[in-house]
């Protein structure tokens, strides 16, 4: 079991972000985190990752409580995007993706090779020399993709992936690409957890979503069972039409 929460709360005062969640992402899984704005996902993320501790509960991480664990020995088993990167100096885009080799401490000669891979493997090459800051939105985004997956490249059987909105800034085509090297790192391995709002393609490449509400969990299962028109109703006060007919994915949203 890679990453693990146990009846975990969050409060600032008297506000509950997260209200007694449990749940498990294991190897060779990618998780959805989906539900309305301000239904604590990136509150819970935080706490995955361990930037946020809980008032009541544990994060576990490979079996340990993350709390437990010393900021590098985290960093060479968790990567993590948040929903904002903010940088702005002007390094250049390799520079930025080589950034996330610092945890590993593997040597200049092999962050370039890993770094080298991953600019390949992502079709970041016509942007690689360029300056970070003068990329559009979205070329930034993929950039910072890079980057966290550059930190776990060797060991794609053991990394635990944590993004935050990370297809928001992204184009179609992009989005599309995003999760299937998602897919292609799960069956490798990986576990991943992501907050997207996108439910269509949440539904279409993710193994299981977990619906969320006022920081409470409603719902933890395969698409199909998650998103019912009862639950739509229920976390966003929308009607839906469920369409199961595309083979290519589990379930479709219509409104």
């Amino acid at each position: 079991m890679s990453v693990q929460t146990k009846n975990c709360e969050f409060s600032i005062g008297d506000t509950h972000l997260v209200s007694g969640v449990s749940l498990s992402v294991t190897n060779g899984e990618v998780v959805s985190l989906i539900g309305a704005n301000g239904a604590g996902k990136s509150s819970l993320l935080k706490l995955i990752s361990g930037e946020y501790t809980a008032t009541r509960g544990n994060v576990f991480l490979d079996g340990e409580i993350i709390a437990d664990i010393d900021l590098d020995r985290r960093a060479r088993k968790l990567a993590v995007l948040p929903q904002r990167s903010m940088l702005d100096f002007p390094f250049l885009v390799h520079e930025v993706i080589e950034m996330g080799r610092y945890p590993q401490m593997t040597g200049i000669q092999t962050d370039r090779k890993v770094t080298s891979e991953v600019v390949a493997r992502l079709g970041l090459d016509d942007l690689s020399n360029r300056v970070f800051t003068t990329l559009s939105g979205g070329e930034r985004q993929r950039v910072q993709i890079a980057r966290v997956l550059a930190q776990l490249w060797e060991q794609p059987e053991t990394a635990n992936y944590l993004f935050d909105e990370p297809t928001a800034p992204l184009d179609l085509a992009h989005q599309l690409e995003f999760f299937k090297h998602m897919r292609s790192l799960a069956e490798k391995g990986s576990a991943i957890l992501l907050v997207v709002h996108d439910i269509n393609l949440a539904a279409r490449f993710s193994d299981r979503l977990i619906l969320l509400k006022d920081g409470k969990l409603i719902a933890d299962g395969v698409p199909e069972g998650v998103i019912t028109i009862e639950n739509m109703k229920l976390v966003f006060n929308v009607d839906v039409n469920i369409l199961t007919s595309n083979p290519n994915q589990a379930v479709q949203i219509t409104y």
